[in-house]
């Protein structure tokens, strides 16, 4: 993702938000970019959240701390998931920030497409995953909203409404002034929204936009970045914080992923029946 963001925007101040310490970085990793820790932030409820909350869950709710953090040093700051990679300038971006104070990107763009458009009604109908801020009050009343609810109820349990930091993204229009819906179909491309999404590899093109960022987020990399990604002395340590994934029930998650694909299969047949 680094290299990807200094080839398409050399200028760009970026930075790595870590959620451990960095002297518990691999003493033979050569990290290339600046790493800020979550230490550095301050975050009065830290060790509560590190108590409650697993790896994964910590990961997203420290997000609004690290853009206050980032607000407090920029006018403008764009957050891209470290899953992504960018084949384009996102200065469009930053020109709409002149106007909005806040961007979200949808996860779907296009009605009666994707096969089963309810997912996202339980996972959120815009992804955490990209996001773009302009400094003003408004936006630190969003940021401080945002980690208040992270801190509090940032579990994931979408039976209940909870998605780690990303349902509560569905109140920012509402909430907030100035906030820009932003609908590029080449932007945060991702498992989610492959199905209404033509990728045109000869022309770098997404539905006949220009390709600007892929989220890896669930999905293989694609060998190019397989073969980059082993040069690099990434080796598995435990996280410092965070609760440990509870252990997998391997057979019955595979049961439950056997159900929810014949749920899925119902829903289409009576779709089409009707």
């Amino acid at each position: 993702m680094g290299d990807s963001i200094r080839a398409h925007q050399p200028d760009a101040d970026f930075f790595i938000g870590l959620i451990d310490r960095t002297e518990r970085i691999p003493a033979d990793f050569k990290a290339t970019y600046k790493i800020v820790s979550v230490d550095a932030l301050n975050i009065p409820a830290f060790e509560t959240m590190s108590a409650k909350y697993n790896v994964g869950e910590l990961l997203s709710d420290c997000k609004p701390f690290f853009a206050a953090h980032a607000l407090r040093n920029a006018d403008k700051i764009i957050y891209v998931d470290c899953t992504s990679i960018l084949y384009n300038s996102v200065d469009f971006i930053s020109n709409d920030l002149d106007n909005y104070n806040i961007i979200l990107v949808p996860q779907l763009l296009h009605a009666g497409v994707h096969p089963d458009e309810k997912q996202t009604l339980n996972t959120g109908i815009f992804h955490a995953g990209f996001m773009g801020l302009k400094k003003s009050a408004e936006t630190n009343r969003f940021v401080e909203w945002w980690g208040n609810n992270t801190t509090q109820k940032g579990y994931t349990n979408l039976c209940i409404g909870f998605n780690a930091d990303q349902l509560w993204l569905e109140h920012v229009p509402n909430f907030y002034n100035k906030v820009l819906i932003q609908k590029h179909n080449g932007l945060n491309v991702g498992m989610w929204n492959l199905p209404e999404r033509e990728i045109d590899f000869s022309a770098n093109t997404v539905n006949g936009q220009p390709l600007i960022s892929v989220n890896f987020k669930g999905m293989k990399y694609w060998p190019v970045y397989k073969k980059k990604l082993k040069q690099y002395a990434i080796k598995e340590v435990a996280p410092a914080y965070g609760l440990s994934y509870p252990r997998d029930n391997k057979s019955g998650k595979k049961i439950a992923r056997n159900i929810r694909k014949f749920n899925s299969l119902v829903d289409k047949i009576i779709d089409l029946l009707q």
